[in-house]
C-alpha cells in the first residue's frame, strides 16, 4: 500500500486559521494524513518586545491564569478543527493534533517541523495578531520566504469557491504545480482553469511610439499561442490521468496583457476562482531570489484567494 502524504496545517486559534482548516476539509483529497500544529508560548507575545526582567513582575501578573486560559482555548480549537476534518471525510486516525512550546520562533518552529516528512504546509494569511491594511501576516510571510523544500498554501479571506486557476508558463515549476494539484484535489469536485498570459512586444518600450506594427505584434502573439498550446494540452492530460473529469478543465490564453500577475488575478476573480496555483519560480527566475516576480506580485495583492506556491 502506498504511503499517505502528510499535510502540515499550522494553526494559531484564529478565525483565519480555522478558515484554513475548512478550506482543506472542503477541497483536498481525503486519502491524506493531516497534522494540526500549534506552537504555543509560555508568556504573552508583548513581553518579547523589550528585554525585561520577568522575575521582577512574576508576582504581579497572573501568568498561570493566562497559560491555563490559552491551553483551554487552543484545546477546544484543535478539537473543533479535528471534527471539521473528520466530518468532511478524512479518517479519524489520519488526523493528528500536535501542540508544542515555542522554541526558536513560530515561523522557524513550523518550518523545522515541516522538514520531518511532510508534503505541504498550510497556513492562514493572517492570524491572531493581524493588523488592518497588512495583507500578509509575519508568520505566513516568513514561511513563504524560507519554504522551498515543499509546497506552501496560504489561505486568504475568501477561499470558499471550488473553482481553481493554475498559472501555466511552460516552466518546470508550473508543470510541478499541475502535478501537485492533480494529486491534492478531491476528484470530480473542482473546476480547474489552466491560464497562460502573453504580453505584447511593445511592453518595454521607453517612449509612446509604435515601434512594432500591428502585424508584427499579432505574429508575436500567434507564435506564443502555438508554443504554449501543447503545454496546456499536456497539463490537461495530467489532470485527467489523475482522475479529474475533462469537462471540469478549461484553458485560457490571455493576450496583450501588461502584467502577468494582474491578468492572472483578474482572470481568477472574474471566473469566481478563489484558489490560484503557481510555481514558485518561472523561466525568468533569478537564483538569488527565493520566488519569481510573478508569484511574489500575486502573493502581495491577491489577499482573498488561497495561494498555492509549488516548488
Amino acid at each position: 500500500m502506498p504511503k499517505k502524504s502528510r499535510i502540515l496545517l499550522a494553526v494559531d486559534g484564529s478565525e483565519q486559521s480555522l478558515s484554513a482548516v475548512r478550506y482543506i476539509a472542503k477541497i483536498f483529497n481525503k486519502n491524506k494524513k493531516i497534522v494540526l500544529l500549534h506552537i504555543g508560548s509560555d508568556i504573552p507575545e508583548v513581553f518579547k518586545d523589550i528585554n525585561m526582567d520577568r522575575s521582577a513582575i512574576l508576582g504581579r501578573i497572573p501568568f498561570e491564569i493566562w497559560r491555563a486560559h490559552q491551553e483551554e482555548t487552543i484545546k477546544g480549537f484543535m478539537e473543533k478543527g479535528r471534527a471539521i476534518l473528520i466530518g468532511s471525510g478524512f479518517e479519524a486516525q489520519a488526523v493528528e493534533l500536535k501542540v508544542q512550546n515555542l522554541n526558536f520562533g513560530i515561523a522557524r518552529d513550523i518550518h523545522h517541523e515541516s522538514c520531518s516528512d511532510y508534503d505541504v504546509i498550510v497556513v492562514g494569511r493572517t492570524g491572531v495578531g493581524r493588523v488592518d491594511n497588512i495583507t500578509l501576516g509575519s508568520v505566513a510571510s516568513k514561511l513563504v520566504e524560507v519554504t522551498s523544500h515543499i509546497p506552501i498554501i496560504v489561505v486568504g479571506e475568501n477561499a470558499e469557491s471550488i473553482k481553481i486557476v493554475i498559472a501555466i508558463d511552460g516552466s518546470e515549476a508550473s508543470m510541478k504545480a499541475v502535478n501537485f494539484t492533480a494529486d491534492s484535489l478531491a476528484k470530480g469536485l473542482c473546476e480547474i482553469m489552466l491560464c497562460h498570459v502573453i504580453r505584447p512586444l511593445s511592453l518595454d518600450q521607453l517612449k509612446p511610439k509604435d515601434l512594432f506594427i500591428a502585424e508584427t505584434e499579432a505574429e508575436w502573439i500567434a507564435s506564443n499561442e502555438r508554443k504554449i498550446a501543447p503545454v496546456l494540452i499536456e497539463a490537461k492530460n495530467r489532470l485527467m490521468k489523475a482522475g479529474h473529469p475533462e469537462d471540469h478543465i478549461s484553458r485560457e490564453i490571455l493576450t496583450y496583457q501588461q502584467s502577468r500577475a494582474a491578468a492572472i488575478v483578474k482572470a481568477a476573480v472574474d471566473g469566481g476562482c478563489y484558489t490560484i496555483v503557481m510555481g514558485r519560480r518561472g523561466f525568468t527566475c533569478v537564483d538569488k531570489f527565493s520566488m519569481g516576480r510573478v508569484s511574489r506580485k500575486i502573493l502581495s495583492f491577491a489577499y482573498r484567494p488561497a495561494l498555492w506556491i509549488v516548488n
